[in-house]
């Protein structure tokens, strides 16, 4: 890139209606299972549950249809409909040091370019120059694959558990979890998809093969 070179243009982004139909939807189910829970525990950790699942899934780019809870004292369950099997792919835009700064009059970057690249995780070459307002500035431009909706929730799903608060909770191993009571099982499954199941520091843990 050199001083004079013009500003490459950002390929523009494909309109709602052309954008390719999503991938397919699957149907997932969270339960815990615990012993005898308070009723007066369950309405409000159900409402909790779903409240954090809908903002888990849209901070992480999950499209769904619906996601709703049930209970009773010895299960809370968590039923997400229309679950998109991949993240939705995003463009990341962070904007950097003017071209004056950037590049000296020989149109060679300068430690302000190469900084910023490195701190963008790009190369020199692959850095944007725009017009704005204010002048000429350099711009960073990352295109974000989605990941699969599995290895997303392998990650996340055990914060939505986690979150869940009671006006008391307890410990019954030595793990150190709090819940309100001890948890006996947990399950994560996906539609038409093979279980396995496995024992993991005294807990149940059912799990469809890809999570």
């Amino acid at each position: 890139m050199t001083k004079n070179q013009k500003p490459r243009r950002a390929a523009p982004l494909a309109k709602k209606g052309n954008r390719p139909s999503p991938m397919t939807a699957a149907e997932l189910l969270l339960e815990v299972g615990v012993e005898e829970l308070p009723y007066q525990f369950i309405a409000p950790a159900l409402a909790a549950l779903k409240e954090s699942a809908e903002q888990l899934f849209k901070d992480q780019r999950l499209a769904f249809q619906a996601v709703r809870t049930m209970g009773t004292p010895r299960r809370l369950a968590l039923v997400v409909e229309g679950l998109a099997t991949q993240q939705a792919s995003m463009v990341k835009e962070a904007m950097g040091p003017s071209k004056a700064v950037a590049f000296d009059q020989a149109g060679q970057p300068t430690r302000a370019a190469t900084g910023f690249a490195a701190g963008q995780g790009v190369s020199v070459q692959d850095l944007q120059v725009r017009q704005i307002p204010k002048g000429e500035y350099l711009f960073a431009v990352k295109h974000e694959e989605g990941r699969p909706t599995n290895v997303v929730l392998k990650e996340f799903l055990p914060q939505l558990i986690s979150k869940l608060s009671f006006p008391k909770a307890m410990k019954w191993n030595s793990t150190g979890v709090r819940f309100a009571r001890p948890v006996r099982w947990l399950v994560a499954a996906a539609a038409k998809t093979k279980s396995r199941v496995s024992r993991r520091k005294g807990l149940w843990f059912e799990t469809p093969s890809p999570i």
